[in-house]
């Protein structure tokens, strides 16, 4: 059925829930790539006679440029649309897994790995998670949660996936087998994406009329955004945050290992995140929707910081595992609100070059969080100094939430509108 004006209208599914699941498969081919990071870690340890400290550079490179790439790749999805830019990232990381697979020294893996799996899903996130905000307003946060609860099944499957095809194939081969599935999912789901409703005659969330939200004010471009205070603050509490937030992904599996626990048991800890992780995708999105973001954000950065006291006293598979699920979940829930909560503030316009711009943030802590932790291991032959920076640091980071005005009150400033 056709409303007024072209516009699309109700016997058919709203086509944003296609993008949703375009970019859920695109966050799972990719960061199921990347997370895949730890099954390769001993592998990789053990071929090229790296320390811990050397092999965890790999995933740092890679993280660094996944989240760098963001403010270049945001603000390209926003002009030329996400479909192109998406497409581009998925063959630029099959590349890099495929050359990762042909190394003969360490250094090689991070030009394969770390530059091309950085490049290509640094081009494949931001865009596809950006084009889910335009598409929704008043469900943007159960639609984002559901997007990127792509992020957790990858997290989930791609790590004891590749642990098992290590043991049937090898390391080269199982790089192999992720470049081909990349590239296929990758370009599949990229080209379903559109960047706006408007360009099927549509409203966010499918309704029939404009949003009475954020999203019917102005929005702020990143360089107008970049003048004002919450910005920075998210900036420098994911900064502070993300110093210790990628380390369990690399390192937990080594911690079991120390631990006296078998390489299968050390994957599927890390596998835990990826449950605790659709948990909290899918769950915060609606807990946020009712009591709002900054405050949903501010009780998971306090969370971060308790879990990681808890890694720190852990010392049995039990413990291991309820870290991993509740790390996973607050994990998921802080990447599933950042976009939204960056909209609740500055609209949807400007949305992938906003949330580009504060992913740079989380790129530094990518990189230099993990080589830090590795190379603090190497020297003390233990994880507790680490730990415990992942602590504090966390606990910083809600700080920067808590001084932030509310987003109402900011914008009905900042608009004159609410």
């Amino acid at each position: 059925m056709v409303a007024d004006g072209g516009r699309e209208k109700r016997g058919g599914i709203f086509y944003g829930w296609v993008i949703v699941w375009a970019a859920f498969t695109i966050l799972f081919v990719s960061f199921g790539a990347a997370y895949s990071f730890t099954a390769f870690f001993a592998p990789l340890q053990e071929e090229f006679g790296a320390t811990r400290g050397d092999t965890s550079l790999v995933f740092g490179i890679a993280g660094f440029l996944y989240f760098f790439l963001g403010a270049f790749s945001g603000p390209a999805g926003d002009r030329l649309g996400p479909k192109p830019v998406v497409v581009f990232g998925a063959v630029v990381a099959a590349l890099g897994l495929y050359f990762a697979a042909t190394a003969t020294r360490i250094e090689q893996v991070y030009w394969g790995y770390g530059l091309g799996v950085g490049v290509g899903v640094g081009c494949m996130y931001v865009p596809a998670v950006g084009a889910v905000q335009r598409w929704f307003a008043r469900r943007r946060a159960t639609a984002s949660g559901l997007a990127i609860t792509g992020i957790g099944v990858g997290t989930f499957v791609a790590p004891f996936a590749s642990h098992e095809l290590i043991s049937l194939l090898d390391w080269r081969q199982t790089y192999i087998v992720l470049a081909i599935i990349v590239l296929v999912l990758g370009i599949v789901s990229g080209l379903l994406l559109e960047n706006s409703p408007a360009a099927r005659g549509l409203y966010p969330d499918g309704s029939a009329e404009p949003p009475n939200s954020a999203d019917s004010a102005p929005s702020m471009d990143v360089h107008a955004a970049r003048r004002t205070l919450p910005i920075w603050l998210v900036y420098v509490g994911t900064l502070l945050v993300s110093i210790g937030l990628f380390m369990p992904f690399v390192h937990l599996k080594p911690f079991a290992k120390d631990l006296g626990m078998s390489a299968t048991t050390g994957v599927w800890i890390v596998s835990s995140i990826g449950i605790g992780s659709i948990l909290g995708r899918m769950l915060l999105g609606p807990i946020a929707e009712r009591y709002g973001r900054k405050p949903v954000v501010l009780a998971l950065y306090i969370g971060l910081a308790g879990i990681f006291l808890f890694w720190y006293v852990s010392t049995s598979l039990w413990m291991l595992l309820v870290f991993g699920v509740v790390f996973g979940t607050l994990y998921g829930g802080f990447v599933a609100l950042a976009p939204a909560l960056l909209a609740d503030y500055y609209g949807v316009g400007h949305a992938g070059s906003i949330l580009g711009f504060v992913y740079s943030s989380v790129a530094v802590g990518a990189l230099i969080g993990n080589p830090i932790a590795g190379y603090l291991y190497d020297a003390a032959q233990s994880y507790d100094v680490p730990i415990l920076i992942g602590a504090v640091l966390c606990l910083a980071g809600a700080v920067c939430i808590l001084v932030m005005p509310s987003p109402e009150k900011w914008r009905a400033k900042r608009f004159g509108t609410t």
